[in-house]
């Protein structure tokens, strides 16, 4: 009877021994397959992160190639625009209609970055001279493309609303001459109906125009336009301006503003942040009643042009803590 039972459980232990000794190479193979799988894997997560790297690094070193690239062609395009004004003279002067398109030339290229009024001014008075009128609306042309440029790009740096006192505003004055005639009367009634303070303002030469105010409601600011010269498009402007918080006199300045006065470059900053430029919009005459649209530039507040900083504006004010 032992026999028998140690012969019946004889089978069943020898298929627990195969089992044992089939399973130990079997787990062996499973390990390796699993482990190969898992090397596989990380392999693959390595070469890729490898490869996103190596993109970065190509994309970082392209970037910075190209910005040398640009830089450097900058720099040689400007030397070769400048360098007829302030280089070596031979002594003959340079054809007025090269000059312009010189001038014209740096000032689109460069306008952000350098005082370009003095060289407009030069062109601009030899063309008078050579009774060159035609030329005369080029250059001015330029002038206004220029202008237009940099209000658009306050515009979008500071922000279309200017409601919390922090974005960028421009306001519309309407400065004529003294209306003498009946029909220079009525134009001149016909635009003070469309006056809408702080944004449209309508007044005369030698008339003090007050209360305009800051988006932020800090500054105060009185603008008399003293004189005019029509023919050369100059004017004389007194600039007074007041803190309305503290109710200190801050400024009083007097200056010729002219077609060739740039926001960015040609500008008032004052201490608490803000900053203000004029620039001459368009001349008219109408009914025999001249006038000009002049465009009060409230700056975005704490703004620095680009000549004044090298970060750009929204990199700084993240670094201050601020949102854009």
């Amino acid at each position: 009877m032992s026999r028998d039972r140690e012969g019946g459980s004889s089978p069943f232990l020898q298929v627990i021994d195969t089992i044992a000794k089939l399973a130990t190479p079997a787990a062996v193979i499973v390990a390796a397959w699993v482990g190969a799988r898992l090397a596989n894997s990380f392999q693959q997560q390595m070469t890729q992160t490898t490869l996103q790297s190596q993109r970065q690094i190509a994309g970082t070193t392209l970037l910075s190639e190209r910005e040398k690239a640009e830089s450097e062609l900058r720099a040689s395009m400007f030397n070769s625009l400048i360098n007829p004004f302030v280089g070596s003279q031979s002594g003959e002067r340079m054809p007025i209609d090269r000059e312009q398109l010189l001038v014209e030339l740096l000032a689109l290229n460069f306008h952000e970055h350098f005082e370009l009024k003095p060289l407009f001014e030069r062109v601009d008075k030899r063309l008078a001279k050579e009774r060159m009128v035609d030329a005369r609306n080029a250059l001015r042309s330029i002038a206004d493309r220029i202008i237009d440029r940099q209000t658009a790009t306050l515009r979008k740096e500071g922000g279309s609303n200017s409601a919390n006192g922090e974005g960028a505003r421009i306001d519309m004055l309407t400065i004529t001459e003294p209306p003498l005639t009946s029909t220079q009367k009525a134009v001149f009634a016909s635009l003070a109906a469309n006056e809408q303070r702080p944004y449209q303002v309508v007044g005369t030469l030698k008339e003090p125009i007050e209360d305009l105010k800051s988006p932020d409601g800090a500054q105060k600011v009185t603008i008399v336009v003293d004189d005019a010269d029509w023919d050369n498009q100059k004017f004389k402007v007194q600039l007074l301006t007041v803190g309305t918080k503290s109710g200190s006199v801050n400024s009083n300045a007097a200056f010729t503003l002219s077609r060739f006065d740039f926001p960015l470059t040609d500008n008032t900053l004052f201490s608490d942040g803000n900053r203000i430029a004029l620039a001459v919009s368009s001349i008219r005459v109408d009914g025999g009643l001249k006038s000009m649209a002049l465009k009060l530039v409230w700056f975005p507040k704490n703004y620095f042009t680009p000549r004044e900083r090298p970060l750009d504006q929204a990199e700084f004010l993240k670094l201050v803590g601020k949102t854009t």
